[in-house]
């Protein structure tokens, strides 16, 4: 027998060889007898669990928790958000939380998280006061936005603005926020109160000395903060004013 015939009857008888019985049946490992369990049962459980957390008081809100809430009562936060307890926190939104708040003028921001199985935490993001305005003769802080915050006695510790008129959207109130977050730190705490005139040119009055400081535009706010620490820090102590509106040539009034 030629070699051409010979390897085509071992191919043949091989191939006879690997042909299963017709009787005989597959045998299913262990490992593929519980993959097609698997196949199977974890589709129809994730659907129950899914259903469950919709349904059921398995993931139901039990406790809210509140953070970075100072000036806003945490029970007053409570109570605004009361309808939430007893539902699942899969069918709570941000939209919801948001509307819910809404009365809050003091909340700026917040961000919501479910911590599973029954607590919903919600971070405050309060309004932080810039100023101080004079309102049917009393005080009162606003943000950087013009919000009013809150009645203050403390006079310390933030600037007034000489300032009539509603604040949100005005831009004499916009450029003295400007200019407050142009000073450092140290200035900034050292400024009594700030107006803007109609022009939108700024002058400042520092609680030390009574000292007036002629600002102008908020243009080149970085460079008049320096030039005005700078000669702070030199001594201007019997000054009347200083003028840092032209930055790289300042002026210092001294009494007659």
């Amino acid at each position: 027998m030629k070699r051409p015939e010979r390897e085509l009857l071992g191919q043949e008888r091989r191939r006879i060889r690997g042909v299963k019985s017709p009787g005989k049946r597959n045998r299913i490992g262990a490992f593929g007898l519980w993959g097609r369990i698997l196949t199977v049962v974890a589709p129809v459980s994730l659907t129950a669990v899914v259903l469950a957390s919709f349904f059921t008081p398995m993931l139901a809100v039990e406790r809210i928790a509140f953070v970075g809430n100072e000036r806003i009562a945490a029970a007053d936060l409570e109570s605004a958000l009361s309808g939430l307890y007893d539902r699942p926190m899969t069918t709570i939104s941000d939209e919801e939380i948001a509307e819910l708040l809404s009365g809050f003028s003091l909340i700026e921001t917040f961000t919501s998280q479910a911590e599973p199985p029954h607590t919903l935490r919600v971070s405050i993001r309060e309004r932080q006061p810039i100023l101080i305005l004079v309102r049917s003769g009393k005080n009162y802080l606003y943000d950087a936005a013009g919000v009013q915050i809150a009645a203050t006695e403390e006079i310390s510790k933030y600037p007034f603005l000489v300032f009539d008129g509603n604040p949100i959207e005005s831009p004499r109130f916009s450029t003295a926020v400007k200019l407050l977050f142009s000073l450092p730190l140290e200035t900034y705490s050292q400024v009594f109160s700030v107006e803007v005139s109609e022009s939108l040119t700024s002058k400042l009055v520092l609680r030390k000395g009574n000292l007036t400081v002629f600002w102008g535009s908020t243009d080149e706010g970085l460079l008049k903060s320096k030039v005005l620490d700078s000669l702070l820090a030199t001594g201007v102590r019997d000054a009347l004013t200083i003028d840092v509106s032209s930055p790289n040539s300042p002026v210092v009034q001294y009494p007659n």
